[in-house]
Formats: C-alpha cells, structure tokens, sequence
C-alpha cells in the first residue's frame, strides 16, 4: 500500500483511507455498518496496509467514534486516526456546535473520550464558521496541538480563499492546516483544478471525501433497474450529481477500466492516486468485498490517465 505524507507535516499514512461515516448508523442513507461488520471492515483494511481511519464526530451523533474506540481497543497505535470538529451535536442547540475555541476543546476532549485515546493524529474543522473570528479558532487548534492532543492540522471542506487566509496566518512558525479535506472524485474533479496552484505553492495536500461519486462512478447505478443504495432516487442522492451529464465520462471509466485489466471502482480510485496533490482517498464500505475491490486499486498508466484527464475537464465545463 502507497504511503503518503500531509503536507509538510511528519504524519505519514496509506493513501487510501477506511471512511467509517455509517458506522453505527445509517447516516446521510449510506447504510448502516453494525459492530460485526466495522470489525470486518477493519480487518480487511489492516490485512491491505491501510492504517489511515476517517471519522467525524457528528457521524451518528458520535455513533463511528464510540465504535471505533471499541473496535480500536489494544491496536490504537497501529492507525492513524482522523475526525473532525463543528457541526451541532444536539439539534436545535447552537452551543453544541461551531469554531469557538471553548466548542473545539470541548469537542475535542470528547472525541478523545469516545474513541478511547488520549490523542489523534489528525483534527480538522469540518468546514467554516463565519460566526467566529477565525484567529479565535486557530489559536485553539494551536492550544490542542501544544497540549499534545493532536499531531498534525487540516482542514475540511474550506474553499480556497478560506484556506488561505488561515495558512497566512500561521506563517512559518505556527501549526498549520497542512491538508484540505475535498469532494473529489472523476465525477466532481473542480476542487482539484481550484486548489492545485495553492497546494504546489504552500506545500499542503488534499484529502479526498465521495471519491466514487457516492457510487456513481462503480457503474452499478448504469442498469435500466437502478439497484438500491444511496443513489437509487438520483435526485435525493448524497453527494448531489447531474448525472445525465456525466453518461460520456462513465462510457469511458468503462473503456479505461478494460483496458487496464481493473473494475471502474478501481479506475476511478486510481486516477486519484495519480493526483500528487491528493494525500488521501477516503473509501467507504458497507462490505468486505467491496472494500477488498477498492483497496486493491493502483495508479493507472500515463494513457489512461491522460485520457480521464481530459474526460473530467470536459464534464465540469
């Protein structure tokens, strides 16, 4: 399994990810992953080299967290672990949420309590919050790092702009948000595009979230009878596609796929891995022999790339 690092942090991982969105609940319709089958999960990635776990703390209202602090028990230090602090923990309860550095401590320590650890090795504000000066938020990042809770910052779902301003404002010599955490896939390549020319420049990578398109990019969702899953009503699927429009590029991830000797899951998943940029893939599963598929993709050839490449730009136009 590919090694990578964040930035120009010393937090190195698999460049695929075990995204655990769904375990302990079926949260945004992704379908639910039990303990018996998280603990599959787990064992499939361990057996692959993957060592790089993402979660959230909203993710079930702390249902993946608490999973994996049992899950994780007596092998912590194997993984690298990564969640996420901001969004409301309590619906309707706007003190449960947001940037503010009592809410990110206070979260933090209770994420730390339900995954069983006195430290992650990855934090990240899952995305902004305009209600809170953002110096505030990032001296408390920096607090949590300094404490010795945290090993290396990122970010989520920031646009550019707001990346950068918080780069410039640690400089050289404050912890930095070393990686953005993106939807990114062949199906919504943009946000590669927008943050390319800032990652070469700031030495800082990408994550990947949805970098199957929520399925859509397995091909599964092709036949004329759609099968169930997240997105058998289009039109409510999570993340939100026009997936008329992408027909060309799924015609040709099928070409390239067969020309490569791999599944579409593994042609997508390795047109991401020829990303530089991208620092991580997160891949989520409800079963073992759909993580085994995707954990086995590689990078593909410099034609293939090229010719996804090309695809992507075209479908975003």
């Amino acid at each position: 399994m590919e090694r990578r690092s964040f930035g120009r942090s010393k937090v190195e991982a698999s460049a695929l990810a075990l995204g655990t969105m769904n375990f302990g609940s079926d949260w945004h319709s992704t379908g639910l992953v039990d303990e018996k089958g998280a603990r599959a999960l787990l064992d499939v990635a361990e057996e692959a080299g993957v060592d790089h776990i993402d979660t959230a703390d909203i993710y079930g209202y702390g249902a993946a967290e608490t999973l994996l602090g049992k899950l994780l028990k007596g092998r912590r230090e194997r993984w690298v672990l990564a969640t996420k602090v901001r969004a409301h923990m309590t619906p309707g309860d706007p003190a449960s949420g947001g940037l503010s550095a009592k809410h990110i401590a206070a979260g933090l320590d209770a994420s730390l309590k339900r995954l069983k650890t006195d430290y992650v090795d990855l934090y990240m504000p899952h995305y902004g919050d305009a209600d809170v000066p953002l110096e505030e938020s990032l001296k408390a990042f920096e607090t949590a790092m300094r404490q010795g809770k945290v090993r290396a910052l990122g970010c989520s779902n920031f646009a550019p702009s707001e990346w950068q301003a918080a780069l410039d404002w640690a400089g050289k010599k404050r912890p930095r948000f070393e990686f953005n955490q993106v939807q990114a896939s062949l199906a919504s390549p943009r946000a590669l595009a927008d943050f390319a020319a800032q990652c070469e420049r700031e030495n800082v990578s990408l994550t990947a979230w949805s970098p199957l398109g929520g399925g859509l990019l397995t091909g599964k969702y092709r036949a004329k009878d759609r099968p169930e899953g997240r997105r058998r009503d289009p039109e409510k699927a999570f993340p939100l596609l026009v997936e008329a429009r992408l027909e060309p590029l799924l015609t040709l991830l099928e070409k390239v796929a067969a020309l490569e000797g791999v599944t579409m899951t593994q042609a997508a998943l390795g047109w991401l891995l020829g990303k530089t940029a991208v620092a991580g893939i997160v891949v989520g599963s409800r079963k073992p022999e759909q993580l085994r598929e995707a954990l086995a993709s590689r990078r593909l050839s410099p034609k293939s790339q090229a010719l996804l490449d090309r695809a992507a730009t075209l479908s975003s136009l």
